[in-house]
């Protein structure tokens, strides 16, 4: 898919949704404030308009313990654009689950499930339509999402689930964003993701000292919660050792 331009890639995508939207679908986008979500939601908003339908929906997770800012510019991108915004949270907000559980790990990720998965998953059951979920998964991410197929069934939201710009690179990303002059999130200004989910998984200490920095109330949950944990943990590990924020 590399060989391909631009145009033919942004092409690809826009049929793609169009083929789900014509068949009946209702479409909801998996809206998390970054770059690669924010041009899926504007994809799928004007190929909606094209073919005359005014009902698409975006889903933010509330994981408790987002970027501060992100909500906002998340519901004022969905005003903007016109867009239904459907706001999920978990049953219990992350420091808690944290003093169950410990602090997400790489291989102990339970974050992603209890945070973000199961509150999704819950509010598509009240949806009785046929719908098909539409997000900004990209091949290049990961090596693992290299494998992911571009459309696919999704097992815990069980319905269709496309990945809209699978084969798009960052640059595409950019460009888009450019040529629609859209909105970008000011979160870039201070960190490389506009971050959704502080969970401890795959964060550095570099990256909690921005928090630090910028944000002080959050990062201070943070240094409390480990200071709560009685098996002396810490929230995050590098090369097999503690990390403590305090320490930061």
């Amino acid at each position: 898919m590399k060989q391909l331009s631009f145009h033919k890639k942004l092409r690809r995508s826009r049929k793609l949704v169009q083929d789900f939207i014509i068949n009946n679908y209702k479409p909801i986008v998996l809206f998390s404030g970054g770059r690669d979500s924010l041009v899926v939601l504007h994809i799928v908003k004007t190929v909606a308009e094209s073919i005359g339908i005014d009902d698409v929906t975006a889903i933010y997770a509330d994981t408790t313990v987002s970027t501060p800012g992100n909500l906002d510019y998340v519901k004022d991108v969905c005003k903007e654009l016109e867009v239904t915004l459907v706001v999920v949270k978990p049953e219990q907000d992350f420091f808690k689950l944290v003093e169950k559980w410990g602090f997400p790990t790489r291989t102990r990720r339970w974050c992603c499930y209890a945070l973000k998965i199961k509150p999704i998953k819950d509010y598509l059951k009240t949806i009785e339509d046929n719908k098909v979920i539409f997000d900004g998964i990209r091949r290049n991410e990961s090596h693992k999402r290299r494998n992911y197929p571009e459309i696919g069934y999704h097992r815990h939201f069980k319905c269709p689930c496309c990945h809209v710009i699978f084969y798009w690179s960052s640059n595409d990303v950019r460009r888009y964003i450019e040529k629609y002059k859209l909105k970008e999130n000011p979160l870039y200004r201070i960190f490389p993701r506009a971050t959704e989910c502080w969970c401890t998984a795959y964060k550095t200490a570099n990256q909690f000292k921005a928090l630090k920095e910028h944000f002080p109330e959050l990062f201070a949950k943070f240094v409390e919660a480990e200071a709560k944990l009685k098996t002396g943990g810490s929230a995050l590990f590098k090369g097999g050792k503690k990390i403590y924020l305090r320490d930061l």
